[in-house]
């Protein structure tokens, strides 16, 4: 009993040849160099390190002077007054945050002092 249609006869899927090990790894290094740094000679920081970073950001704390800093013609000529104008625009909303958390925090705990003082 043969039909007048034909079944469509099942293909294999192609296989593709297995990717050469050694292009495998070659691209593997490729991407690893490509997140390494710069090498750096033994005892000297690298100027991406944490370390350095940090050692940098505490020495400019330490070399801070608020007479120098506010006075007039460094203040409006040379100094980086971005950070000074947002925290005095942004003062008040601070101010309200922090307020609003220790009352909030007070009076959850006098209500909880309250209910444990009803129930006893």
């Amino acid at each position: 009993t043969s039909s007048s249609r034909a079944r469509p006869r099942a293909t294999r899927p192609v296989e593709e040849p297995a990717p050469h090990p050694e292009r495998a790894m070659a691209l593997r290094l490729a991407a690893l160099r490509r997140f390494c740094s710069k090498p750096v000679p033994l005892g000297l920081a690298s100027p991406n390190s944490v370390k350095a970073s940090a050692k940098n950001f505490a020495e400019s704390v330490k070399n801070f002077s608020f007479s120098s800093y506010f006075e007039e013609k460094y203040f409006w000529g040379e100094a980086n007054v971005g950070p000074f104008f947002l925290l005095l625009l942004f003062t008040p909303t601070i101010y309200r945050s922090f307020k609003d958390f220790y009352w909030t925090r007070q009076l959850r705990k006098l209500n909880t002092e309250e209910i444990i003082s009803d129930r006893y």
